[in-house]
């Protein structure tokens, strides 16, 4: 690879950071966690991009300039590792987060002030420190994840090329004593170019694939919310008829099924008129709760409409359904609504039904609902089954 002037890839470095800075405050959010982690971005690229002042220095003041733009550059890469632990929902105390921040910066700039030797091994051992801690946790969090993204990939991989980069460059400070380049990038001969490019495009590289992970996120987010009912946060009807559509599609072969449950609340409308409409919410919500403290993870729970829940859960045997029916409907029972001062004893009715294979989501819906009609004929808080179809 042909020689890289490095002093052209520190000023690049800091222009790139600045439209990193520039591209990151360009997302709005109303989520408290990822509003934070962008924060810390932005607060990140505006340490890296002191660099891009480098040509505006006199040349008496270059050298100066550049190991107080070290510094800062190290606070930079600190707040990146502290954005990315925010963005994938490990929580940093803000003082820790904050005073590590300002003691790499430090560390820096004291070894600058002891003088060249101990300045490029401090260079060498906080940017190795820093990029393989980064590397390693974000390895960690990603790999660990169900669902991982190509861009979560693709920031996986930047992490691990920059800390592979700083391991070599530490190892040859640390066996090969000076002369130390006035640019203070102490690395092999044949790994300088490729380290002085790496350093040009790195912060320009890291905003777009966060850009590219928030949009992500926030996309999944947005679609999460049309799928959701607003008062109870269980999924809406609209929710229902997509994820239970792809549920059925899924369905294995017998002896798994599909167990439809339709859920009422008992004698709805005389709690909101006793106790007025919020109250009746709050018992909604309440209600959403405990359903889903005591379902399993692979049942969905939607709100149907009014006060009526829908849940399907695949099942091996019909006595199954029938078992976390009865269990529903004695938690719900056993735990009375308190709310507004009041404390309000909520029962259910239950209908139970069996999704033939080859039948629609809605025959099945059909089916349930009218072993809900049937428990509230024979006077609630019971659970109802009708037989599977022949």
């Amino acid at each position: 690879m042909g020689a890289i002037d490095v002093y052209t890839s520190y000023v690049a470095a800091g222009a790139g950071a600045l439209v990193g800075f520039g591209l990151v405050s360009l997302v709005r959010t109303d989520q408290p966690r990822i509003r934070q982690a962008l924060n810390l971005y932005r607060w990140a690229f505006a340490c890296l991009g002191t660099l891009a002042g480098l040509p505006l220095m006199p040349d008496a003041a270059r050298a100066s300039y550049l190991q107080l733009g070290i510094g800062f550059v190290g606070m930079g890469v600190a707040l990146l590792a502290w954005a990315f632990r925010q963005l994938n929902g490990r929580r940093t105390s803000p003082v820790a987060g904050t005073v590590l921040t300002l003691i790499t910066g430090a560390v820096l700039w004291a070894g600058a002030w002891a003088g060249d030797r101990h300045f490029v091994l401090t260079i060498g051992w906080v940017f190795t420190v820093l990029s393989v801690g980064l590397a390693v946790e974000q390895g960690w969090l990603i790999l660990r994840s169900p669902r991982v993204s190509g861009a979560e990939m693709s920031l996986l991989g930047v992490a691990a090329g920059f800390a592979l980069n700083w391991v070599v460059v530490l190892n040859h400070a640390l066996t090969v004593p000076g002369p130390y380049p006035a640019h203070w990038l102490h690395a092999p001969a044949w790994l300088l170019p490729w380290s002085g490019l790496a350093i040009a495009i790195l912060p320009l590289v890291v905003a777009a694939v966060v850009f590219a992970i928030v949009n992500e996120r926030l996309s999944a987010q947005l679609r999460a919310r049309a799928l959701s009912d607003d008062l109870t946060g269980t999924l809406s009807r609209r929710g229902l008829r997509e994820l239970g559509e792809r549920m059925l599609a899924l369905q294995l072969k017998p002896p798994r099924a599909t167990a439809v449950l339709m859920i009422d609340v008992d004698h709805f409308k005389a709690i909101n008129d006793l106790h007025g409409h919020l109250l009746g919410d709050e018992v909604l919500r309440h209600l959403a709760q405990v359903l889903r403290d005591h379902l399993r993870e692979d049942a969905l729970l939607a709100r149907y409409g009014g006060e009526e829940f829908t849940v399907l859960l695949p099942v091996k045997l019909e006595s199954e359904a029938l078992r976390v029916a009865e269990r529903l409907r004695r938690v719900v029972e056993g735990t009375p609504c308190k709310a507004r001062g009041v404390s309000v004893s909520v029962t259910v009715s239950i209908g139970v039904a069996y999704h033939g294979r080859g039948e629609s989501l809605d025959e099945g819906l059909a089916r349930a609902d009218a072993s809900l009609y049937e428990a509230k004929r024979l006077g609630r808080n019971r659970v109802v089954c009708l037989p599977p179809p022949a």
